[in-house]
């Protein structure tokens, strides 16, 4: 048995104003959340900007300031024959 798909009843248009300021606030919820993610993402990122550039910065100061063992310039790891 094989049942043919007809097209679906199309809802009524209701020019209820109830209707049009529920989408709206809908509208406006959605793109004030989106709004809130986006600036949560913004910082997030300008926090883990700064804190991976205070860490560059930390390591390559402390890596300036260590002194060099002079031991270590002259050695050589070629045998000689």
């Amino acid at each position: 048995m094989t049942t043919a798909l007809g097209a679906h009843p199309e809802p009524a248009f209701t020019s209820d104003p109830r209707t049009r300021s529920q989408r709206r606030s809908d509208r406006r919820k959605r793109k004030t959340e989106k709004l809130v993610a986006v600036i949560v993402l913004l910082v997030a990122f300008a926090v883990t900007v700064v804190l991976l550039g205070l860490q560059w910065l930390g390591n390559q100061s402390k890596a300036s300031i260590a002194p060099i063992p002079a031991s270590h310039l002259f050695i050589s790891e070629v045998q000689p024959s």
